[in-house]
């Protein structure tokens, strides 16, 4: 089930976008105080940062491909702790990792990567970011610089402003400028250069990680060729330039290093290229459109992955029946997929036939118990089915998808509505209250949690969840 989300990443790395670009500045205390505060800005917005609002794609087919194709890169790398990997609703190619260990990949990146080993170099880069520590070395030199540029700004100003009271020539004020000037350009340029040679050591040690897991490097340099071809005719290459530098040097380097490698001529497995050929069935069927989707898919294409995206293009532009009519052909040639049973189940559910979504959706979590956003899914069409025996069977399996994702607003608001349907009074006001802590509404929260101490058998577990809310 692909759905869009609104959240706040907590530190989100957005490279050199943002930079600040002055073309003429006038020469005046005033304006330059601006142009410093400009600045200012502009360090920050390059550092990770809190509250930075990102839109983001949850998809259990989606998801899983890059976890599986992440996974042994993580383990090649030592990582022991397995890192959170998000999919961004951005159409351009771009990857990037945050402080806290996130892998943040764009849906753009997904649809341009040509084969599998493409997409796994991408990853493998990023681990290689992971694994190096580069992001918290990356945030200490830019505030060091930050400093120094600001010290700079401070004695350029300090000193146009001794020059204008004293009535020193305006050839003095000019000078204090072009010092200022020349001191942010020397900083940006240092902080491009280390990020440069951070890209490089990411370069060098996805090419280890590839080495190690077993995995063709040719994707790291067919990923590096395309990006150099296109950086100036595509846009879609732009955003990955701007968080990762490249130059011919650097391409020259990775190719020379990666045709050594062992596993150079190793293809994709079988698996590995229908989970990225469905994913971008997905993804086009959903988010491009409908032209896209024609030109990408026609009817020509009788291809299981072709006739995918045809039908959610068509359930998304309105055409629910003739969607639900191709989907049973669909899953009985890919009976043991669970993604397409999930589809079916998603169909039928928004369109108001929750009851016949109970049995695709129950197979698709026996299919994938470990996929979460299933498991929600089929708890919200039991939830509209109604009766005690679905609404307890949602409650189980709401609560179950609750130990992996704590944090998921969707899952305590369906919790909220499972309990108020049983007559759980104290259970739907808590539950709901949890909802509003995950989305950080602590008002909200904590007059939810005082409803649901009153409701609730008091020193029972759920009375004393609410009161450790209360509490925060």
């Amino acid at each position: 089930m692909l759905i869009l989300i609104k959240m706040v990443a907590q530190n989100s790395f957005f490279g050199f976008e943002g930079i600040i670009t002055v073309q003429k500045l006038l020469f005046q205390p005033k304006a330059l105080l601006t142009y410093l505060v400009a600045i200012a800005v502009f360090f920050s917005a390059a550092m990770p940062s809190h509250g930075q609002q990102v839109s983001i794609i949850r998809d259990a087919e989606i998801e899983s491909m890059v976890r599986n194709f992440a996974a042994p890169l993580l383990r090649a790398a030592g990582i022991q702790r397995a890192p959170r990997i998000v999919i961004v609703n951005d159409r351009r190619f771009n990857a990037f990792v945050t402080e806290d260990g996130n892998i943040y990949v764009n849906y753009g990146t997904i649809l341009e990567s040509p084969n599998p080993a493409a997409l796994k170099a991408v990853l493998a880069h990023e681990i290689g970011h992971l694994a190096g520590g580069h992001i918290a070395r990356l945030r200490e030199q830019m505030e060091v610089r930050a400093q120094a540029q600001a010290i700079s700004m401070l004695l350029g100003i300090g000193a146009m402003a001794a020059a204008s009271g004293s009535g020193a020539a305006p050839e003095v004020s000019q000078a204090a400028a072009a010092f200022i000037m020349a001191s942010q350009s020397a900083s940006l340029n240092s902080l491009a250069a280390y990020r440069q040679s951070e890209e490089s050591a990411a370069d060098a040690a996805a090419l280890r990680i590839l080495q190690q897991a077993g995995q063709s490097p040719r994707g790291l340099v067919e990923t590096l060729r395309i990006l150099l071809e296109n950086q100036v005719q595509r846009s879609g290459a732009a955003a990955y330039l701007q968080t990762h530098p490249l130059a011919q040097d650097r391409l020259q380097q990775v190719e020379q290093t990666a045709r050594q490698s062992p596993y150079w001529n190793q293809g994709d497995s079988s698996a590995d290229i229908r989970a990225l050929e469905m994913a971008k069935a997905k993804i086009t069927g959903f988010l491009e459109s409908s032209s896209t989707v024609a030109n990408v898919y026609p009817n020509s294409n009788s291809s299981l992955p072709a006739r995918y995206a045809r039908a959610i293009a068509a359930y998304r532009g309105g055409g629910g029946v003739s969607a639900l009519q191709v989907m049973p052909n669909l899953i009985a040639e890919a009976p043991s997929n669970p993604y397409m049973r999930e589809l079916y189940g998603q169909m039928l559910y928004e369109l108001g036939r929750p009851v016949e979504a109970i049995a695709p959706l129950r197979r698709a979590v026996e299919l994938a118990p470990d996929e979460t956003q299933i498991r929600i899914l089929y708890g919200q069409a039991l939830i509209g089915a109604g009766g005690s025996a679905n609404l307890n069977e949602a409650v189980l399996q709401l609560r179950r998808s609750a130990v992996s994702e704590p944090r998921n607003v969707r899952i305590h608001t369906l919790l909220s509505q499972a309990f108020a349907g049983l007559g759980m009074m104290g259970h739907a006001s808590l539950s709901a209250a949890e909802a509003a802590a995950a989305r950080n509404d602590m008002p909200t929260a904590r007059g939810l949690a005082r409803q649901a101490t009153q409701q609730l058998p008091q020193g029972g577990p759920e009375w004393l969840r609410a009161n450790d809310i209360l509490s925060n």
